[in-house]
């Protein structure tokens, strides 16, 4: 499973602590088809890309902090000042660079 470590500039608050540190996996089809349905079923029909990502990198965040994933909703990442939505973008982006190096790669001969 292909997953990237970053940190937020500010982080979340979440009980007095604040976190910043959190791994990331990629997303997938399913991941995103989530994300919208359940985008769209609290927004309605127009709802903005940037709903669907939060929705998208609560599934994908595995680790917050302290915090594990069962704890990152897209409730919890709606609290995140905006800025950290470019740090998720590009943890994002690097993720898809690494599956594009790994994708092409020779498969090994038998």
């Amino acid at each position: 499973m292909l997953t990237e470590k970053g940190s937020f500039l500010y982080g979340v608050e979440v009980n007095g602590i604040w976190h910043k540190d959190f791994e990331m996996r990629l997303p997938t089809l399913e991941d995103v088809e989530c994300a919208l349905e359940s985008a769209q079923a609290e927004a309605g029909a127009e709802v903005s890309p940037a709903r669907i990502s939060r929705y998208k990198w609560a599934s994908c965040l595995i680790r917050l902090g302290d915090l594990d994933a069962t704890a990152i909703t897209p409730e919890l990442l709606a609290r995140l000042a905006s800025t950290e939505y470019g740090v998720l973008s590009a943890v994002e982006e690097s993720l898809l660079k690494k599956l594009a190096a790994a994708s092409a790669q020779p498969a090994p001969s038998a």
